[in-house]
C-alpha cells in the first residue's frame, strides 16, 4: 500500500513514519466502526506514545541540523500533541467507546492538521536544503 500522495512531503523517512501513523488510523477508525476496538485501542496508545517520541525527535533534528526558520513554532505544536497525548492517557487508560472516539477524532485531526499543513512544509524546507547542499562542490584538501 502507499501512501497517498497528498500527505507526501517527498522526504522518505517522514513519508514512512506518515505512512505508519495513517495506516493504524484507518485500522483503529475500521475496527471502531465494526465494534472491534477493545483490543486495538491499547495498543494504539502505545504506539502513539512510542511514535510521537521517535518521529518528532527526528524531526527536531532535522530542524536544527538545516536551520528550519519555522521550527521554534512546529515544535510548540510537537509539545503541545505530546502534552495532549499525556493527558489523553491518564483520562482514558481503560477502554471506553468515548474514549475510543476521542481516540480517533484526535488521530485524524492530527493527520489533518499538522502532516498537512507543518510537516508538508518542512518536507519542502528539507528537500530544497538537501537539492542545494547537492549541487556544492565539497572543500578541497590542502
Amino acid at each position: 500500500m502507499t501512501l497517498d500522495a497528498k500527505y507526501e512531503t517527498g522526504v522518505v523517512w517522514q513519508d514512512f513514519q506518515h505512512k505508519q501513523l495513517i495506516d493504524l488510523f484507518k485500522q483503529v477508525k475500521e475496527a471502531r466502526k465494526n465494534k472491534k476496538d477493545q483490543n486495538l485501542y491499547r495498543y494504539t496508545i502505545a504506539f502513539l506514545a512510542m511514535y510521537v517520541n521517535h518521529h518528532f525527535k527526528l524531526e527536531e533534528q532535522y530542524m536544527e541540523k538545516y536551520e528550519y526558520p519555522d521550527k521554534e513554532n512546529h515544535m510548540k505544536e510537537h509539545q503541545g500533541f505530546i502534552k495532549e497525548l499525556k493527558l489523553f492517557r491518564l483520562d482514558n487508560f481503560d477502554y471506553s467507546e468515548q474514549g475510543s472516539d476521542d481516540l480517533v477524532k484526535r488521530m485524524r485531526n492530527w493527520i489533518l492538521d499538522h502532516i498537512l499543513g507543518d510537516d508538508k512544509s518542512l518536507g519542502q524546507y528539507i528537500l530544497a536544503v538537501e537539492k542545494n547542499q547537492e549541487g556544492t562542490t565539497p572543500p578541497q584538501e590542502s
